[in-house]
């Protein structure tokens, strides 16, 4: 039998939603994120029915954007890494009612191998998967100035 993981967690950014949404994108994640060097296949990494490619952790996966609206602070994304697991990532933003934003995201994913297995019992136990967003909080933290240049570029 196969594991199915759900993994949920919130974070707290300085950044309201309509730009928050914009850093769990692929092109936005290259703004924190040192090695993601997503390949964009289709689309423009901000909108739905966007495929890209990432190698960052090792072996390749594969995602495509389901849903995109940055109206309504959603981004949901379908990932495949081949001989190892498959699944859906969902990023929720909303007013922390404060000028910020809580950024909720979920994982859900299910082995397609015993290794994918093994990698979703080890890589995504709940402790590791809090740990893990509050490191996506610290790094875009630290990358604020990064950031910042993006969407004074982007008001341009």
């Amino acid at each position: 039998m196969m594991t199915t993981i759900v993994r949920n967690g919130s974070f707290e950014l300085d950044l309201p939603p309509r730009e928050a949404l914009l850093l769990f994108t692929a092109p936005g994640e290259r703004l924190w994120i040192s090695e993601w060097d997503p390949k964009i296949l289709h689309g423009d990494g901000f909108e739905a029915g966007t495929v890209f490619i990432t190698t960052n952790h090792g072996p390749s996966t594969y995602w495509q954007v389901c849903d995109f609206d940055r109206d309504a602070g959603h981004a949901r994304y379908v990932r495949v890494t081949p001989e190892s697991d498959t699944g859906m990532v969902d990023v929720r933003v909303s007013s922390n009612n404060t000028g910020g934003s809580t950024i909720n995201v979920t994982y859900q994913l299910t082995g397609l191998t015993p290794s994918g297995n093994d990698k979703l019992s080890t890589a995504y136990s709940a402790p590791d998967y809090a740990a893990m967003l509050q490191n996506w909080q610290r790094m875009i933290r630290d990358s604020r100035a990064t950031i910042d240049e993006f969407f004074r570029n982007r008001e341009r």
